[in-house]
């Protein structure tokens, strides 16, 4: 064997271990690096190097693979402190991130490799699946997201870890592998709980659990997970292989992306509440075969003998209930790589064969993607040769669930997948059993013969305008396509933006041939035109906060000029100290609201200061909502006596950030030219938003002593200047601040101000209800120069202005 090149290897758990040691075995020099000292002290043993931080870990390493549990641990040990491990890379390293982290996290530590001035690291977004005893194999399934300066390097490290039929090279680069592992765990977050929930049903029907385990297995109900974790029931949870911790952490990365995008996911979020119990009863270190007791430890008065008769009989009812949690989840999982515009094939040879695998997903996986792709249509599908039906499953489960009510145990999951097959069978309970992905909202791929495009079309499965999408589709992601054609192209604007595949934003017209303006151009970021000045750097500063947590409190340096609260703290902190801190910050932080504005600041028209760029904060300070960016997809389509709207596919929580408001930041006096040059000067107005909410003639900062900027989103903005005007709208907007030396140039964020259930149209009142029409109203003279309002609202006022 050829000479290897020396690895740096930060974490060495139950995984970590695993993967160095079998580098090891390979012939690879490793030098690793781990908090716990007996680790590094066996890891010797199996022949590798032990270094006492992770920069000498890494020096002289052309590869580090890093295996940290958290993306904070990550965060800790490749940036942060004198020791860091990114600092002492050397030039042109390769870092493969292993660890399971959201995807805003591993795309932020992109940037922040450039911003450090280390834009040279190529970085391999790798998480893996498949247990410790395959990490020593190296026979894991790696997803990897990554460019290809980083594949071409770091594919030969990926492929001693791997399988090679398991290496996963995911498209999209960085945040791709770990978008690919979070619908993953979807499966396995449900079928770990999911194995405890049927052995508890099985010892409360009074089954032998070795027996329920080997009748499980050699039944259409296995599932990886419970293969793995029963064995482990049956030895007193013994020996440790998974923490609790492990799985709670991973589903939180699940459940908090679902909340962000506005998905559903009902039976992670099930699993999630189940976690949490544990942890609350103490078994957060222990293994997550010891879930079990969530459903053995409790009491069972009034139980009742099971009226099966058999073993075979109650056998049946545990095998029908398992079934139906791994279809569920199998939907569950494809229907958000859909929402987050992964390949399904992909998706579906992955899952299969790893950790999250199931009979079901292999039986049912390929009729799923079919009735995603096929949209509404297959909401009519009747079942396929072989494949049960609706009822069927139904009628099963529901059978198991009853039984359960009288032996007295509770089956939440169970549960949850029975609410769900009774929305599927709204749509008819005799179609085939796949057609339960129509319970979850989805986005329709549309693709030509050379490029995928990403539709959202949750409202309507049909692309629009073919004519007007035809040079788009056939000409501009050739080599030789018109560059100033393609500059011009609305679908490649709308493309270019960095959430074009998680949050897309498309265009619809079933009314006629009307197309968006074509000098109309499509922008993700506010343009200051050369006249609009920029504070001097003297004049920026940020919070020092060095805990994300210490961002929604008084102490935070951004949140000076918040009032403090003085109602509605649901979520009120009082430290161990005798001072209490005050939550000043404007969103919830706990629970189902985390990320939504807080009732005070949503009735009001106060001001959002939030943390920035230039803050000690991480991206994922709980006050950087309006930073981080739109939060739903949106579809900019054509209304019947209004021109365009806007509306999204997806629901949209009172309180939730929507987007902000962009355009071309211009000076007042440029404005009024623009007003005056227009054919309608009253129609400029729609497109015109002072930045006025800090004006003050007497303020000793000149950039808000002088007349307001303004924000012009005719011909440059994003999808937010499609809106339309209420006078009963169902967003508002808030002046957001970051910097506060950027007062005068703050962002129009669009925040809901009730529910808004998915495909109504989004709208704001254009003057905020500020002033009243009524008495020019009365003045025939000025009637026919003032805009008419056609919200058709019962409120409404008449006229715009």
């Amino acid at each position: 064997m050829s000479e290897q090149p020396p690895i740096a290897f930060i974490g060495l758990g139950a995984m970590g271990f695993g993967m160095a040691t079998h580098l090891v075995k390979r012939g690879y020099p490793v030098t690793g690096f781990d908090v716990w000292a007996p680790t590094l002290e066996r890891f010797q043993a199996a022949g590798g190097h032990a270094a006492t931080t992770p920069a000498a870990a890494v020096a002289d390493k052309p590869f580090c693979v890093c295996m940290v549990a958290t993306a904070q641990q990550a965060q800790a040990v490749l940036l942060e402190g004198p020791d860091a491990a990114v600092p002492a890379l050397p030039q042109g390293a390769a870092l493969l991130l292993c660890s399971t982290v959201p995807c805003d996290y591993v795309q932020s530590l992109e940037r922040q490799l450039v911003e450090a001035g280390r834009g040279d690291i190529l970085l391999v977004d790798a998480p893996v699946s498949g247990g410790a005893a395959r990490a020593a194999e190296g026979t894991l399934s790696i997803m990897a997201g990554l460019s290809e300066a980083a594949e071409a390097k770091a594919k030969p490290i990926l492929l001693e870890l791997a399988d090679p039929a398991k290496l996963f090279i995911v498209p999209g680069g960085v945040g791709g592998g770990s978008n690919l592992k979070m619908v993953h765990q979807v499966l396995a977050a449900c079928q770990i709980l999911a194995a405890s929930e049927a052995m508890g049903f099985a010892q409360a029907l009074g089954l032998d659990l070795a027996v329920a385990q080997k009748a499980v297995e050699q039944s259409d109900a296995w599932n990886f997970m419970f293969e793995h974790r029963t064995p482990r029931m049956l030895t007193q949870f013994k020996p440790i292989a998974s923490a609790v911790n492990i799985i709670v952490k991973d589903t939180k990365i699940i459940t908090a992306e679902a909340r962000r995008s506005g998905f559903p996911v009902p039976m992670t979020t099930r699993a999630e509440e189940g976690y949490q119990q544990a942890v609350d009863k103490g078994y957060g270190l222990d293994d997550d075969s010891s879930l079990l007791r969530l459903y053995t430890e409790v009491p069972r008065d009034g139980a009742q003998e099971s009226s099966a008769q058999t073993d075979e009989a109650k056998l049946a009812l545990v095998i029908d209930l398992l079934k139906a949690i791994n279809l569920c989840a199998a939907a569950e999982s494809l229907s958000f790589s859909s929402a987050v515009g992964l390949d399904l094939d992909q998706v579906l040879n992955l899952c299969v064969d790893a950790a999250g695998a199931s009979k079901g997903l292999k039986v049912h996986g390929p009729g799923l993607i079919s009735a995603i792709n096929a949209g509404a249509e297959s909401k009519s599908w009747g079942p396929k040769e072989g494949e049960p039906t609706v009822e069927e499953f139904a009628n099963k489960l529901g059978a198991a669930l009853l039984e359960a009510g009288r032996v007295k145990v509770s089956l939440p999951l169970g549960a949850k997948a029975l609410e769900i097959f009774g929305q599927a069978s709204k749509f008819g309970s005799n179609l085939g059993v796949t057609s339960i992905v129509n319970v979850w909202p989805r986005n329709v791929l549309s693709t030509c013969p050379t490029f995928p495009f990403l539709i959202l079309n949750p409202i309507r499965d049909a692309c629009s305008n073919p004519a007007a999408l035809r040079p788009h589709f056939m000409t501009h992601g050739l080599p030789t396509a018109d560059p100033a054609e393609t500059d011009k192209c609305h679908w490649c604007q709308l493309r270019s933006f960095a959430t074009h595949k998680t949050l897309p934003v498309s265009i619809f017209n079933d009314l006629n041939d009307e197309v968006v303006n074509p000098k109309f151009r499509f922008i993700e970021e506010s343009e200051l035109t050369p006249d609009v000045p920029v504070a001097e750097d003297s004049f920026r500063a940020g919070c020092n906060c060095t805990d994300d947590k210490e961002c929604m409190y008084s102490t935070c340096q951004c949140l000076d000029e918040m009032d403090p609260d003085s109602d509605e703290d649901d979520d009120q902190d009082f430290t161990s100290t005798a001072t209490n801190r005050r939550k000043r910050f404007a969103y919830h932080s706990k629970g189902h609201r985390a990320g939504l504005l807080r009732r005070r600041i949503l009735m009001s028209r106060e001001p959002i200061y939030e943390c920035h760029e230039g803050c000690s904060c991480s991206l994922a300070c709980p006050n950087r909502v309006v930073q981080r960016g739109r939060t739903v997809p949106l579809q900019i389509f054509r209304t019947e006596d209004r021109g365009w709207g806007v509306r999204s596919g997806h629901d949209i929580q009172r309180g939730q950030f929507v987007d902000r408001y962009l355009g071309e930041v211009i000076t007042s006096e440029e404005a009024d030219r623009r007003r005056a040059e227009s054919t309608i000067s009253r129609r400029k107005d729609v497109y015109l938003f002072a930045l006025d909410k800090f004006s003050d003639p007497d303020s000793p900062d000149p950039l808000l002593a002088a007349a307001a900027f303004e924000v012009d989103g005719e011909w440059k903005s994003g999808p937010t200047r499609f809106i339309n005007h209420s006078c009963e709208p169902n967003m508002r907007i808030f002046a957001r601040v970051g910097d506060h030396a950027d007062k005068h140039i703050h962002d129009l964020a669009l925040f809901a101000i009730r529910d808004i259930p998915a495909g109504e149209e989004l709208t704001f009142d254009y003057v905020d209800g500020q002033g009243s029409m009524d008495t020019d109203a009365d003045d025939p003279s000025k009637v026919k120069d003032m805009t008419k309002c056609k919200c058709g609202t019962k409120s409404c006022r008449g006229f715009l202005w």
